[in-house]
């Protein structure tokens, strides 16, 4: 078995060595695939990673447009164990490139996970408490005591603590049950637990009778959620080309969803993306600019956001290890996409305080 197997490696190698020189150095420079991995945020049979940048070019198929002349695979997997689901994937080196919301991305490098934040794939995302049918609660203190769904793990779970925290609460004063997205929705609506905390997609189920008393617009940065494109180390070592081509295209689905001229026809992409229809996002972004939320930069205002989110995780003891952003971030790959794609001064570069630099 050994001889044989260093015959097909050496027939391999006289292969790539009979090649023409550019063709041999592409080959050895190219992915046969890209393994992409999100959360599932979908209805059905949808796979969806959410009101992002990263649904357009899914649905465009601007990736398999790009890497199809270079027979580069683009495989998507949609974990519905979101974040968690996504960074067992990625230990155990089963994906390239992932989208994740900033908590689950900060889990996942405090714990090893070699990974790059390549882009910011979303900004100032907010998050939803939903209670069952007949239930009324006045203030978010009215939650002590009662059985909570909330998914541990993903970027809702900082805002949910932090909203708990300014009620004089924490987690441990609630019936508190972790469930995955789906499931949760399923239990509130059925009365099997009294509240869950998740994103825009509760609104569906308003029409059945579920309410919607709080959420965190308007509530400032702790309370919100940013998410983001991360690449593992080897990838990015291996193919530094690829992984610009691919930024490239997050880059050009963010110009696209920063224009307010396509506001509708956004709302209509993810509508019928996600299966859930436009209705679902309208409230969500209605009064939001849209270049602020959608803007790919690794500026500083994403920088402080991330720093944030690491020092609430470790506050809260949602990890054991802190995380070293400006270490973490590899911002050179959107630099690229932005010059190649004559963006240079589309989107704002923001400060810490997330104003605009003169």
């Amino acid at each position: 078995m050994i001889l044989i197997k260093r015959r097909l490696s050496v027939l391999a190698l006289a292969l790539l060595a009979s090649l023409p020189f550019s063709q041999a150095a592409a080959a050895a420079d190219q992915p046969t695939v890209i393994r992409i991995g999100s959360p599932e945020l979908g209805t059905g049979d949808k796979g969806f990673s959410g009101a992002n940048p990263l649904s357009v070019v899914r649905a465009r198929g601007w990736l398999e447009e790009e890497f199809r002349k270079d027979n580069i695979q683009v495989e998507w997997t949609f974990f519905r164990g979101a974040g968690p689901a996504v960074n067992e994937a990625l230990a155990a080196k089963q994906l390239d490139v992932v989208f994740l919301g900033d908590l689950a991305s900060v889990i996942g490098r405090s714990r090893g996970l070699p990974t790059r934040l390549i882009a910011v794939t979303g900004r100032g995302s907010n998050s939803y408490l939903a209670t069952a049918p007949g239930l009324t609660l006045n203030r978010f203190a009215d939650l002590k005591g009662r059985k909570v769904a909330v998914l541990k793990g993903t970027a809702y779970q900082r805002p949910f603590d932090n909203l708990l925290a300014e009620a004089g609460l924490t987690e441990k004063d609630l019936r508190l049950v972790n469930m995955d997205w789906p499931t949760a929705k399923a239990a509130v609506l059925n009365k099997d637990v009294d509240a869950t905390f998740g994103g825009a997609d509760l609104h569906q189920l308003q029409a059945k009778g579920v309410g919607l008393p709080f959420n965190t617009k308007g509530k400032g940065p702790a309370f919100t959620i940013h998410a983001a494109t991360l690449a593992t180390d080897d990838f990015i070592r291996k193919y530094p080309e690829v992984t610009t081509r691919l930024v490239k295209q997050l880059v050009r689905a963010s110009a696209w969803a920063s224009d307010e001229a396509n506001r509708q026809p956004l709302l209509a992409l993810w509508g019928e993306a996600s299966g859930q229809g436009p209705a679902v996002f309208t409230s969500e972004f209605e009064g939001e600019d849209l270049r602020l939320r959608h803007s790919p930069l690794i500026d500083e205002a994403a920088l402080v956001a991330y720093k944030g989110v690491a020092a609430d995780a470790l506050k809260l003891g949602l990890i054991k290890t802190s995380v070293d952003v400006d270490a973490w971030v590899a911002p050179q790959f959107v630099a690229e996409a932005v010059r190649q794609l004559k963006l240079d001064k589309f989107w704002p570069e923001l400060d810490a305080n997330g104003k605009a630099r003169r």
